[in-house]
């Protein structure tokens, strides 16, 4: 049986899916440092044997930022460190709040934090984090729950494509 139909139909999902989940990752203000977004990969479906292979695959960390973690939690300050060096990152952060409860503008826009601003930050995230863990973000799973009631319709009618195609081939291979 041809299964062209399918693929497509497939890869068409497997596009729609990525876009959704890159539209989750924003809403929930999930890709700071754009690391983990950059990683995202869906490679082409492909017909192996008679299993159709579709994955996605990221940064290590997803299932973390998505699933959140319960303390205590295991991080270290050099992590942080390497993410607080990004000015989006600096920039959501801003500077410290003031003695009135205000942050002031010009440090807000995060430019310019010195390696000691990064270490001090660094130290009370991570402190926070391993006392209270993270909340999940589920930009991953939210998408897969809102793609799945639509793949089921979709794979049925290309499957029904697809045999239509292939009854017509073998009526035509017949009447020859």
């Amino acid at each position: 049986m041809q299964d062209r139909k399918l693929i497509e139909t497939l890869n068409e999902f497997q596009q729609e899916y990525q876009l959704l989940i890159e539209q989750n990752m924003v809403e929930k203000k999930v890709n700071a440092s754009g690391d983990l977004g950059a990683s995202i990969a869906l490679p082409r479906i492909e017909l192996l044997g008679q299993v159709y292979n579709m994955q996605v695959t990221m940064l290590d960390y997803w299932k973390q930022v998505d699933e959140g973690q319960a303390p205590p939690v295991r991080i270290s300050s050099g992590v942080l460190e390497k993410y607080l060096s990004y000015n989006a990152v600096q920039a959501k952060i801003g500077s410290p709040k003031s003695s009135k409860g205000t942050r002031t503008a010009k440090k807000s826009t995060g430019e310019g934090w010195d390696a000691a601003r990064i270490e001090q930050v660094a130290f009370f995230m991570a402190r926070s984090i391993r006392k209270n863990g993270t909340k999940p973000k589920p930009f991953l799973s939210e998408a897969a729950a809102e793609m799945r009631p639509k793949l089921v319709p979709a794979i049925t009618k290309a499957v029904k494509q697809d045999i239509i195609y292939t009854i017509d081939e073998i009526e035509k291979a017949l009447k020859k």
